[in-house]
């Protein structure tokens, strides 16, 4: 099997773990919140496959699942999760797949460098979508 072949499968794997997931701690939201399911395949799909890989299935996993179950709301949740959530598998996979050694140090750092830049990029993607003034109220 080749590399490309592979990739898109474990991507593939990934959208559908995405799909499923929230709904383990969609009954109970709190847990939901904290948990942030959607998140973890995300980050995984960046790590394993990279960043081009984590960096689409960010942007289309909470688009599909909308479609699909009609959650998260498409405006403005979905549209500023699938930025927010873009962002965490490209940064992830970049910072990452540039690291000297392959080691728990680094992926601490890209775990913390996609947290840290997913959660400006969320910040940003709700001021536009709602008004720099609404964003910072909400």
């Amino acid at each position: 099997m080749g590399k490309t072949t592979k990739k898109l499968t474990l991507s593939a794997m990934f959208l559908a773990i995405g799909m499923v997931l929230p709904f383990l701690t969609g009954q109970i939201p709190e847990v939901g919140n904290m948990m942030l399911p959607m998140h973890i395949p995300v980050l995984l799909c960046g790590l394993i496959c990279g960043w081009q890989y984590g960096a689409v299935l960010g942007f289309v996993l909470p688009l599909i699942r909308y479609f699909v179950f009609g959650m998260p709301v498409l405006f403005p949740t979905g549209t500023a999760m699938a930025f927010e959530l873009m962002t965490y598998g490209l940064v992830i996979g970049l910072v990452y797949s540039v690291s000297r050694w392959k080691c728990i140090i680094s992926l601490y750092r890209a775990l913390i460098a996609a947290m840290i830049a997913g959660r400006i990029v969320w910040a940003a993607a709700q001021m536009i979508l709602l008004g720099c003034r609404a964003a910072l109220l909400h």
